[in-house]
């Protein structure tokens, strides 16, 4: 690994475990291993090292939920409860979603977790459109909404999750959300079967009269 992609690396971590405010040039040096002097051999500063790592960060997680969400990975309800049911750390939080709480994000840094959460939420409408056209949900649901409603519950349970140090709530509610989307599903019509139409005509007649034909003894 490059000392800049080491430089990189670090950030990424220390900004998921820390934050943009508490994290500083000192900390990004300490956990790369890095001398003194390569943060400003490769960037401007801080600032300017914190806004590629998260974007990498936003790109990887655009990638992960398009492999995991996209439109030819199943049905639109397959792909909603997906998401949902995905595998998290629930006391680490979401690495985009948990910087929208420093009080000292830059611009810079803040358009990137807009971004990257504008995507998720396009990702998890279309698949909300396709559930509906599917008659899996409602025809009247908002897929909009829907998609902003199932971000706030994932991002809901990582903040359940970590005052109470207790990765079960973010379980909780999740599973929660997923039973209310089944039962948003319109019921399905039973398939009627039509009765067999009489048959009519002179073979059907021949069916009717005929007799089996006596088994005429051998002499």
């Amino acid at each position: 690994m490059s000392r800049r992609e080491a430089l990189l690396q670090a950030t990424k971590a220390l900004l998921w475990r820390r934050g943009y405010a508490a994290t500083s040039p000192a900390d990004i040096l300490k956990e790369s291993r890095s001398g003194q002097g390569s943060l400003y051999h490769f960037f401007k500063g801080k600032e300017e090292l914190a806004a590629l790592a998260l974007r990498e960060v936003e790109q990887e997680s655009s990638q992960r939920i398009a492999a995991v969400c996209a439109p030819d990975t199943g049905t639109g309800l397959e792909r909603l409860e997906r998401f949902l049911l995905a595998d998290r750390d629930a006391l680490q939080g979401c690495r985009l979603g948990r910087m929208t709480q420093d009080p000292e994000l830059p611009d810079s840094l803040r358009s990137t977790v807009s971004d990257g959460l504008g995507r998720l939420q396009a990702v998890l409408a279309d698949a909300a459109r396709d559930a509906k056209r599917e008659d899996a949900l409602p025809a009247g649901l908002d897929a909009d909404a829907l998609a902003d409603v199932a971000i706030a519950v994932v991002q809901g349970g990582y903040v359940l999750s970590r005052a109470h140090q207790d990765p079960s709530r973010m379980t909780s509610v999740v599973r929660t959300f997923h039973a209310l989307l089944q039962l948003c599903s319109p019921p399905k019509q039973p398939t009627r079967k039509r009765p067999a139409k009489a048959r009519s005509g002179p073979k059907a007649r021949q069916t009717k009269t005929s007799r089996k034909p006596r088994k005429v003894p051998h002499a």
